[in-house]
């Protein structure tokens, strides 16, 4: 009887120390939610350019632990140098963005499309 407590015992601490290891994310995400609430609910609190910097920061922090940037990361960075008139930077943040999720391909390629003023976009699978 006591070798069932002892095991039973053991068992509950290993699971519960597996419990204390905490949920991996996904993504880097880094700044990139508190960026974007910035951006779209108190804008005056930050500036695109200081936004870009943060964001940019954290890019280099997420290639540099080989994890992977969350989605619409690019897009969002596309969008503030957008806001900031330097489109072409703008244009290769939209098609890292296309490139890396590819799932955002139709969006990326209607903005990419509205920028250029292009009947189709060089590289986009139709």
């Amino acid at each position: 009887m006591k070798n069932i407590f002892l095991l039973l015992g053991t068992m509950m601490s290993l699971s519960l120390a597996g419990c204390a290891s905490g949920p991996q994310s996904l993504y880097s995400w880094g700044a990139y939610p508190q960026q974007t609430y910035l951006l779209l609910s108190v804008p005056e609190k930050t500036s695109p350019q200081e936004q870009i910097a943060k964001l940019e920061k954290d890019i280099e922090k997420a290639k540099a632990k080989n994890a992977a940037v969350p989605p619409g990361l690019y897009a969002h960075l596309g969008l503030l140098n957008l806001n900031l008139n330097n489109g072409q930077r703008a244009v290769e943040y939209f098609e890292l963005e296309r490139q890396v999720y590819p799932e955002s391909t139709v969006l990326m390629d209607r903005l990419l499309k509205k920028m250029t003023g292009q009947t189709t976009v060089a590289g986009a699978n139709k």
